[in-house]
């Protein structure tokens, strides 16, 4: 049997007494790169080690750290608990585990791949540290062999609606089916600045580093992105809470579905950095509209991704004509040109008319070089290409979420094409698809972009992954069949319209009517007289000018209420035959459909 041997070797040495006048348990050092965090050297901790014995890791020391934060706020706050605290949030939960801890020992770690996809104990971490908004003095922290320098923290306060936000947001934020329409309205509006410091919490550090966004820029920097989106009275589907929904699925998509592995921190910083800003400054009108009307970003750009290229530009002048929201100071030359590089390559990659080639590249890419990417590093076109489908995947990921938020989406979607539809009639420019909203059929449209789109795209990922399959696809399927169902009713819906102007008939009196069924998605009604009849005997009054009296039925209408598509057809069908319309009209309008019934139905619309 084959033993894998461990990727990173330990040694032990002797250890010091601690200050309680106990021998350490044991130093374990990893033969890498980088520090540790060291841990606190404070009676808590110490008394903590003692009990734990050798098999506590530094996992363990920072749990036991947050637990007497949270249940005993009434302790003294010790600074260097809360300075591992948040060292700990910069490593990975798997080297957290994997390490013993010596209290007060100093340890080394590997680079890292990503800062803080940890477990829930780094969410209420997080969540502390957030709170703690103490100003902490660099001089109160007593130094340790081998621990780095320390400036004091910024003081940063959190808009005040944080502090009320419901528990179970914060909990499910790092889920896939999380609310961004309640998070809109928990914080007051402020979805995005929430939900970018949420995602980037693993970055923020003390001060601006190739490891750390500082905070307080980092705040700015959100509040500055959020007041350049639309707000939903102005744009309905492309604006704050889109951006902030795009986000928290990207971060859903590297915590839960295992993608961060894939990435080293740069490349999650872009993918991070690249959805918060994916639509800043959207109008809510689409690239071909921009390019018919010829404006100035048109022009600027050429009609080449008009609005992609806008909003990245837009991201980069503000860092630059705003100091203090930019949050790349202190980042090396070469690091700040590639996150730089791989911002604006997933923006560009959100521009829908690139879809089609994107995802052709990207499956040839899987079947060239395999699906675990992890193994695709040597390859920096596939690496782009992954970042750019991660994005772009999570940009049109609303029919992948559960049923009630995709319809909200969906409507929000609808009725601002609808708004460019009635503007580009308004300027005389031709409608773009799917904006006529006196034209268009919507759900055959959702169909259409579910299957054709979405469902390859997803398909794609899931080889990847396979918790995509069993969440994202299984959601798509439930949506589709719903949209399925509707498309059927508003097929019928058109047909029935269709149909009517070849109806010589006249609508009953109200007096006449005793049950009633409406198809709410049509207008469309279908009801029985009420008084009985034969439809081989349809007499004429002078009332309905020669034309035969809508024929009598001899069953209830309930017989038809919650019957399929086809019964109805078939039954307008008859209707059409016996109120002296051609046959081969009703022929043709019942084509391939069962024969229809020997009694009619009359509709009235």
């Amino acid at each position: 049997m084959t033993v894998r041997r461990p990727i990173q070797r330990f040694y032990t040495e002797p250890a010091p007494m601690n200050k309680l006048g106990k021998p350490h348990l044991q130093v374990v050092r990893s033969i890498s790169v980088g520090q540790a965090p060291n841990i606190p050297d404070t009676d808590g901790v110490n008394e903590m080690l003692a009990k734990a014995g050798p098999s506590a890791t530094l996992k363990d020391v920072a749990r036991g750290i947050l637990d007497r934060l949270v249940e005993r706020p009434e302790l003294e706050v010790q600074v260097e608990e809360i300075l591992f605290l948040k060292d700990c949030l910069g490593a990975s939960l798997e080297w957290l585990c994997s390490l013993a801890a010596s209290d007060g020992a100093a340890c080394f770690k590997r680079p890292l791949l990503w800062s803080g996809w940890c477990s829930r104990c780094d969410c209420e971490a997080k969540d502390y540290l957030m709170i703690y908004t103490k100003q902490v003095n660099a001089n109160s922290c007593p130094g340790t062999p081998g621990s780095r320098s320390r400036t004091p923290s910024v003081a940063f306060s959190r808009p005040p609606s944080w502090e009320s936000l419901d528990a179970n947001i914060l909990e499910d934020f790092d889920k896939w089916d999380f609310d961004s329409f309640q998070l809109s309205e928990a914080t007051k509006g402020s979805p995005l600045h929430f939900a970018g410091w949420k995602a980037l919490g693993g970055f923020l550090g003390e001060e601006p580093s190739d490891v750390f966004l500082e905070m307080e820029r980092t705040s700015r920097f959100l509040e500055a992105v959020e007041d350049m989106y639309a707000r939903q009275d102005t744009v309905l589907y492309h604006n704050n809470v889109h951006a902030a929904d795009v986000t928290q699925c990207v971060h859903a998509l590297l915590l839960q579905f295992g993608f961060a592995a894939y990435f080293d921190q740069l490349s999650i910083l872009a993918l991070l950095l690249g959805a918060i800003v994916h639509d800043m400054g959207h109008d809510g009108r689409t690239n071909s509209y921009h390019a018919n009307v010829c404006d100035d970003i048109a022009l600027t750009y050429n009609d080449i991704s008009v609005l992609e290229n806008m909003h990245i530009s837009k991201t980069f002048k503000l860092m630059h004509s705003d100091p203090s929201t930019n949050i790349l100071e202190g980042f090396k030359l070469e690091h700040r040109n590639r996150l730089r590089k791989e911002m604006v390559e997933v923006v560009l990659g959100t521009d829908m008319s690139s879809h089609f080639g994107n995802v052709a590249d990207f499956k040839t890419l899987i079947e060239k070089l395999g699906s675990d990417p992890a193994e695709w590093h040597h390859e920096p076109k596939a690496m782009s290409a992954l970042r750019v489908m991660v994005l772009h995947a999570m940009d049109i990921s609303n029919p992948a979420k559960v049923l009630p938020l995709s319809d909200k989406w969906s409507d929000l979607l609808r009725q601002e094409f609808f708004l460019q539809g009635d503007e580009e009639k308004r300027l005389g420019l031709p409608i773009s698809p799917l904006c006529d909203r006196e034209t268009v059929r919507f759900a055959s449209s959702q169909v259409g972009f579910f299957t054709i789109i979405v469902q390859p795209t997803f398909t794609l990922m899931a080889e990847l992954q396979h918790r995509v399959k069993d969440v994202l696809l299984t959601h798509l399927q439930t949506n589709t069949e719903a949209w399925e169902a509707r498309k059927r009713k508003e097929q019928l819906g058109l047909e029935i319209s269709q149909a009517l102007p070849l109806l010589k008939i006249r609508p009953l009196e109200s007096t006449e009517l005793t049950d009633l069924a409406v198809f709410p998605d049509t207008g469309a009604c279908l009801f029985s007289p009420s008084r009985g009849g034969s439809t081989r005997d349809v007499p004429c009054d002078s009332q309905s000018h020669g034309q035969p009296r809508v024929p009598a039925v001899q069953r209830n209408v309930e017989d038809v209420e919650g019957s399929d598509d086809e019964t109805a057809l078939a039954a307008l069908a008859a209707l059409a035959c016996c109120a002296s319309v051609e046959a081969q009209v009703a022929k043709g309008f019942h084509k391939n459909r069962p024969a229809a019934p020997a009694e009619a139905f009359a509709l009235f619309y």
